[in-house]
């Protein structure tokens, strides 16, 4: 039941209920205007993906230098919602926590989808984490191939087709 005083805030809009007509039930609102700071850190977050991928791209100091400029800007713009906007840093950390656990592409190392598996495409198969260890912790034995071939060879084999 919404009653005078009640408040709602949506994408920097705040709107408070000041009247309800009690014959008709018309609702009067009073219109605010605040500061959105997370589609403020969501819009240089995204900035900063383009400019990173852009960079590693066309490997021109031009867009390295952009780049890292911008990444100084977001970490400021961070750290000033931190110190400054405690509670709404802490939303913000929230949501941008549900985004990357979401399994969004990104190329920021530590957010989406690959972060999820960071050995996945290891080289090194004997590192920590990769397949094959996975697959050793289940039980999983490795087949000595010789050994395997030599019994192929004294055993018949049947042909399926001519």
């Amino acid at each position: 039941m919404r009653k005078i005083g009640d408040k709602e805030k949506s994408d920097g809009i705040v709107t408070t209920i000041t009247n309800i007509d009690q014959e008709t039930g018309q609702i009067t609102w009073d219109v605010d205007y605040d500061a959105d700071y997370l589609k403020l850190f969501k819009e240089i977050t995204e900035m900063l993906e383009t400019a990173k991928q852009v960079a590693q791209v066309t490997d021109e100091p031009f867009f390295k230098d952009y780049y890292e400029d911008i990444r100084k800007r977001r970490n400021a713009l961070r750290t000033y919602l931190r110190k400054n906007k405690a509670e709404e840093y802490e939303r913000i950390k929230g949501m941008t926590e549900m985004m990357t656990t979401g399994g969004t592409a990104s190329f920021t190392p530590g957010t989406g989808a690959q972060y999820a598996t960071p050995f996945a495409f290891n080289k090194n198969k004997k590192a920590k984490g990769t397949a094959s260890n996975y697959y050793y912790k289940l039980g999983y034995k490795p087949v000595d191939k010789e050994k395997l071939r030599k019994q192929a060879k004294g055993t018949e084999t049947i042909q399926l087709f001519k």
